[in-house]
């Protein structure tokens, strides 16, 4: 049986933002407190994307040390500063394009720490070469996630679609720390990282089919 890969990106995935995309926009306005102790308190919406970043790279940190639950904390941290980043901009008229960059770039840094972070405490034990070779897989697939949305974006297409975005990872990772670190179970982790890496790199191959259609289907537009 042939499966058609194209038509199952486009079809399956119709919706250009996914449930957890839509749930990071929706969460904060659950808490109208927060905001207003964030407001209160006089904390930009740039301070908190740079807080999520020094989080993430304190998860990193502690990740290479093999505290696994208290480097999965620091994650579950660093994802709330990234949700309530955007609600702050907007319900203070404070949202500007260099602060939607500047949080893609602290995105970027931080899955990087976090990753290495796995990476490197794999790379020093002596019986864990899959967890290390999955690690590197999913560092890749993570950054290809982003790579293809934004040369998508740079010519034209607005590509948010995917079965593996930056929230769906985040959560992953996030159960999969602190459970390997309750458990003492690396199995966990490894399991975790091999299906990241395998849908991470669909994800960026979802995206390569979408831009090519849309990009097809603009030329044909076009046509005189």
């Amino acid at each position: 049986m042939i499966i058609n890969f194209t038509t199952f990106s486009i079809n399956r995935l119709k919706t250009d933002i996914m449930f957890t995309n839509r749930f990071k926009k929706a969460f904060p306005q659950k808490f109208p407190g927060i905001i207003r102790f964030l407001i209160w308190i006089r904390l930009g919406p740039n301070h908190l994307s740079i807080i999520g970043g020094i989080l993430a790279l304190a998860a990193g940190l502690l990740l290479a040390c093999g505290n696994f639950i208290s480097g999965g904390l620091c994650i579950l941290c660093s994802g709330f500063c990234d949700m309530f980043d955007g609600t702050l901009a907007r319900n203070t008229g404070t949202a500007t394009k260099f602060g939607k960059f500047l949080d893609s770039v602290v995105d970027r840094y931080s899955e990087l720490a976090i990753f290495f972070g796995l990476i490197f405490y794999f790379a020093h034990q002596t019986d864990m070469l899959f967890e290390e070779i999955t690690g590197w897989f999913s560092l890749t697939g993570s950054l290809m996630v982003s790579y293809t949305k934004a040369r998508a974006e740079a010519v034209g297409v607005n590509c948010r679609i995917g079965i593996m975005q930056r929230p769906e990872r985040m959560i992953v990772l996030i159960i999969a720390t602190i459970l390997t670190g309750l458990f003492d179970n690396f199995l966990i982790a490894g399991v975790s990282l091999f299906l990241l890496a395998l849908f991470s790199n669909i994800t960026a191959l979802q995206r390569i089919f979408y831009t090519r259609n849309k990009m097809n289907t603009d030329d044909k537009t076009h046509e005189p």
